[in-house]
C-alpha cells in the first residue's frame, strides 16, 4: 500500500493546531489533492487512511484534526490507555483513527451498518492492525430488529449523510448496546461518541440501564436541532449534564444550544 505524496509544507503543518486550520488548508491545498480522489494518504493523526480527496470533508483528515481539536484533544487526555470507547456511527473511521491511538491497552467497538461504509473501515483496520478496534456491522436502537438505512446527499460522500428508515434504503441490523457489551463481558464505557443522524434517543434507550447506572463515564453526542435539545432533555433526564466546547478547547454549560453542535454530557 502507498500513500500519495503531500503538497510540500503540509506534512509540517500537519501535527500543528491553529485557529481555521482546515478551512486555511483546504485554501491553499485543496485543488493540488482533490485530483488524488479515491487513495491512500498519510493522515494528520500520524497514520495511512484510504479517503476520497475529493471530498473537502475527507480533506480535512489529511489537514488535521478532523472537525476540529477541541474534542480530539480533551479525549486524548481523558482517556485511560486501557479505556473503552463506543463509536456508534463510525463511517469510515473519521473520529475513530485519532480515538483509537489514545486506548493501545484498550478497546474501540466500532458500530457502522452501512455496507460501504463498512467495508471502507474494514480495509483501513487490515492497514493498521495494531488499533484496537472491533468493526461492528450493525446499528444501535433501542430493540433488537430489522431496518433500513437511507443515503442521502451526493454519491461523493461515500455515505456520510444516512438515516435509519422503516421504509427504504439499505437492509440493517439493529442491535442494543446494553447487549453487545454484555456479549463482551464490558462492564462499563469510558467514552460514547453517539452520531446517528436522529436516531440518538433510540441507540440512548438501547442502553438506558447503563446510563441510569452511570456506567458510560462521558457520551459525546451529535446536537442537531430540535433532535439536540430532546438528546439533553433525556440525559439530564438521568443525572447528565452537557457541556460545550469553545475554541480555546474550555468547556462550558450553555443555556440554549445552537442549531447544530456536539454535546460532551457527563454524569
Amino acid at each position: 500500500m502507498d500513500t500519495i505524496s503531500l503538497p510540500f509544507g503540509l506534512p509540517w503543518l500537519q501535527p500543528f493546531d491553529f485557529p481555521y486550520k482546515l478551512g486555511i488548508c483546504d485554501r491553499i491545498f485543496g485543488k493540488a489533492i482533490a485530483n488524488q480522489r479515491i487513495c491512500w494518504a498519510q493522515t494528520a493523526a500520524g497514520i495511512p487512511w484510504k479517503l476520497d480527496l475529493a471530498n473537502p470533508v475527507h480533506r480535512w483528515i489529511v489537514y488535521g484534526k478532523y472537525e476540529g481539536p477541541e474534542f480530539i484533544n480533551w479525549a486524548r487526555e481523558f482517556l485511560p490507555p486501557d479505556g473503552v470507547i463506543v463509536d456508534s456511527g463510525a463511517n469510515i473511521g473519521q473520529i475513530l483513527l485519532y480515538l483509537s491511538q489514545f486506548v493501545p491497552q484498550g478497546k474501540v467497538l466500532a458500530f457502522e451498518p452501512g455496507r460501504e461504509q463498512a467495508d471502507w473501515l474494514a480495509e483501513c483496520l487490515a492497514v493498521n492492525p495494531t488499533l484496537p478496534v472491533e468493526l461492528i456491522r450493525c446499528g444501535l436502537g433501542a430493540t433488537t430488529t430489522q431496518l433500513k438505512l437511507r443515503t442521502h446527499g451526493p454519491e461523493y460522500i461515500h455515505g456520510y449523510w444516512c438515516q435509519v428508515s422503516e421504509t427504504e434504503g439499505e437492509p440493517i441490523q439493529i442491535v442494543r448496546l446494553a447487549d453487545e457489551l454484555e456479549k463482551r463481558a464490558i462492564e462499563k464505557v469510558d467514552l460514547w461518541k453517539l452520531d446517528v443522524e436522529g436516531y440518538e434517543i433510540p441507540a440512548l434507550e438501547g442502553a438506558k440501564e447503563l446510563i441510569k447506572e452511570k456506567r458510560i463515564r462521558v457520551i459525546y453526542a451529535e446536537l442537531m436541532k430540535e433532535n439536540g435539545q430532546r438528546i439533553r432533555e433525556y440525559l439530564a433526564n438521568f443525572g447528565y449534564k452537557c457541556y460545550l466546547f469553545k475554541p480555546n478547547g474550555k468547556l462550558y454549560s450553555p443555556v440554549e444550544l445552537p442549531i447544530y453542535t456536539n454535546g460532551l454530557f457527563v454524569p
